[in-house]
């Protein structure tokens, strides 16, 4: 009752945002008027009831971009015991929604052409503006496309080897991530979304979890929650720098060894001497090993298996939870942008229509 009560009040909110958008750019549609300066009643109501339509127009965009991201930003995505292929899904989830939004936009666009009487300098500032959201829609679903590829194995977040060493993940789906990450923060950048660097933490020890991600043998008592941790205590926006700065080159059983090339490491080495740059780079590798393909962490004592799903369960939270944040936040500007474009709409008794048809036929009588 009371998440119904919320929600509706969500609604009843846009909905006022919205009429207050339609009544401003009412009071602003100053523009050529009729003929001595009066104004056609007739054509003035049917511009207004496009404003109008305009109008419930974006209320639908609100509410529908409202629903499809309202219930995922906030919460943990994955939990333990969760297969990679929830990772997948939820990438899935948010391309819909982009796509959704962007399709409505589209169609938005079409009303806003097409409003009667609308001076026809006002409406091509609107298509321009149009055009480039749509464009930000198009880069953000195809980073997002990309990323929900990779992550579609039937396999446990966190999944650890029943045989000893680790298993690095694969190159190219390290690689995928590195690179959506990278494109979604490109975009989000372009229209002056502030991205934060987050603190990424001192040096970690080889005790603290290390060989979990790179060693030949069963890793000793106790790695695992130390593993888990380190992971808890890293700041999600240091994670997703750490991510988008990563290469697939390096050893990750080296001092300072960075987030590419820990998520990598294999079982082919004993892994006594080597530490995490910074804590932030040791939970990046934690989510990229534990959301790509292949990848498996060193087997753990048969009681802490239960530690390692939560380090990488953790991480892979973090991951998601900034991108959320980062992909709502670029499009909620991305809309700011249209709806102020749109309030500046103005009305004309000359509409673009009719004096394109107006041109036309006097340059056929002049034949």
């Amino acid at each position: 009752m009371n998440i119904e009560k919320k929600g509706e009040g969500k609604v009843r909110v846009v909905i006022m945002m919205v009429m207050m958008m339609v009544m401003m750019m009412g009071c602003n549609s100053g523009g050529v008027g009729g003929v001595g300066g009066k104004v056609d009643l007739a054509k003035k109501n049917s511009f207004l009831e496009s404003l109008v339509k305009i109008g419930e127009g974006f209320q639908e965009i609100f509410v529908g971009f409202g629903s499809a991201f309202g219930d995922v930003l906030g919460f943990s995505v994955v939990k333990s015991g969760d297969k990679r292929s929830e990772v997948g899904k939820h990438f899935e989830k948010v391309k819909k929604g982009l796509e959704d939004t962007n399709n409505k936009l589209k169609e938005l666009s079409g009303d806003i052409l097409g409003t009667k009487n609308a001076d026809g300098s006002t409406i091509a500032i609107v298509k321009s503006v149009i055009k480039g959201a749509n464009d930000v829609f198009e880069q953000l679903i195809g980073a997002v496309t990309k990323l929900s590829g990779v992550t579609n194995a039937n396999v446990d977040i966190g999944d650890a080897s029943s045989a000893g060493g680790a298993v690095g993940a694969n190159r190219d789906s390290v690689n995928t991530v590195i690179e959506g990450v990278k494109a979604i923060i490109g975009v989000a950048e372009k229209l002056d979304i502030k991205i934060e660097k987050g603190t990424s933490g001192g040096e970690v020890a080889n005790a603290n979890g290390l060989k979990l991600l790179a060693h030949n043998a069963q890793v000793d008592q106790g790695a695992a929650p130390k593993l888990a941790e380190e992971v808890s205590k890293a700041d999600a926006w240091a994670v997703i720098d750490k991510i988008k700065n990563a290469t697939t080159v390096g050893t990750a059983t080296i001092a300072n060894a960075e987030a590419g090339a820990l998520a990598l490491g294999g079982g082919n080495t004993q892994n006594d001497n080597g530490t995490a740059k910074t804590n932030a780079d040791l939970a990046a590798a934690v989510a990229l090993k534990a959301m790509t393909k292949d990848g498996k962490f060193t087997q753990p004592q048969a009681n802490e298996v239960g530690a390692v799903k939560a380090a990488a369960v953790s991480a892979v939270n973090k991951v998601l939870e900034i991108l959320d944040i980062i992909i709502k936040k670029t499009v909620s500007s991305n809309l700011d942008k249209v709806k102020e474009a749109v309030k500046g709409i103005k009305y004309s008794e000359s509409s673009v229509t009719e004096t394109s048809q107006s041109d036309t036929s006097q340059t056929t009588n002049k034949q």
